[in-house]
């Protein structure tokens, strides 16, 4: 399929508006959120996540910004993303990976919602040992949110390579064999082996580390939603022209997580857990 070779920048008025916009976004973020750096991390996980205590890691005392299974799902994602495109190189390739890939995904989402859906119904009925009758585990939680993590990053990467670069390569797959597969798994095993340490000195780098994997979800997700918004589709050729639309994925992002953060806010009044549960 022919691309254009020298598609026209964005405007200016996109650039500078975005700029501006991410700006505020930024300058709201640091200076009118509680003052505690903890605090600030806490919005972006109340955002995505409950954040129940009992279902949540503590380090040196401090619960972290997101609960034992989204602890795995967002720096999963985030670590599957940094690794497809850093270690396999796979920064242009826009080929979904082969069948089979798609039936571990499929499996790993599933674990996934199962163990939710065990572990929700043991807040429902008081039954311990869940509606599937096992009882719920800390380390099975943070497991099958790594791997749906994982399984996140195999379908986002290609899609973004596609929707933003104009030099993507529809014949690579962005995992080529099992090899390719194993390394990110042993990778994101290895990962979530040392949160589950809860080691207290890990306080700060997990805390940050998750919330980073949430803000680059949105964040690559606004930029796709930008460029198929005004048909500009594989049309950066790197990243300093990709600069606009990830200056919009900022703003997306701020959107969503401020969004979110209100309506959290004014239907239950807390960041900390669900009233009732």
């Amino acid at each position: 399929m022919d691309r254009p070779t020298s598609p026209p920048p964005f405007p200016r008025a996109w650039a500078w508006s975005g700029l501006l916009l991410a700006l505020i976004a930024v300058a709201v973020f640091v200076f009118a959120l509680p003052p505690s750096f903890l605090g600030h991390l806490d919005y972006i996980g109340a955002a995505v996540c409950h954040r129940l205590p009992e279902h949540s890691f503590f380090l040196g005392g401090e619960q972290l910004p997101l609960c034992q299974r989204c602890t795995g799902t967002f720096p999963g994602a985030l670590t599957g993303l940094l690794l497809q495109w850093g270690v396999l190189r796979r920064r242009r390739a826009a080929r979904f990976p082969a069948l089979w890939v798609w039936g571990v995904v499929i499996l790993c989402v599933g674990l996934f919602g199962l163990d939710g859906i065990n572990s929700y119904t043991t807040l429902l009925t008081g039954n311990a040992r869940g509606l599937l009758g096992y009882a719920p585990q800390p380390w099975l939680r943070l497991l099958t949110g790594t791997l749906t993590g994982l399984s996140m990053s195999i379908v986002l990467v290609p899609a973004f390579n596609q929707t933003l670069w104009r030099d993507n390569d529809p014949e690579e797959r962005t995992l080529r064999n099992a090899g390719d597969l194993a390394v990110l798994v042993g990778v994101e095993l290895a990962q979530a082996a040392v949160i589950y340490s809860l080691e207290p000195w890990l306080l700060y780098p997990i805390a940050l580390y998750s919330t980073l994997g949430v803000v680059a979800m949105f964040v690559l997700l606004g930029a796709m939603v930008f460029v198929m918004a005004l048909g500009r589709d594989a049309s950066c050729a790197g990243w300093r022209e990709a600069a606009v639309p990830f200056l919009w994925g900022v703003v997306f992002a701020a959107l969503l997580i401020g969004g979110m953060d209100f309506f959290r806010l004014w239907l239950t009044g807390t960041l900390v857990g669900v009233p009732g549960l």
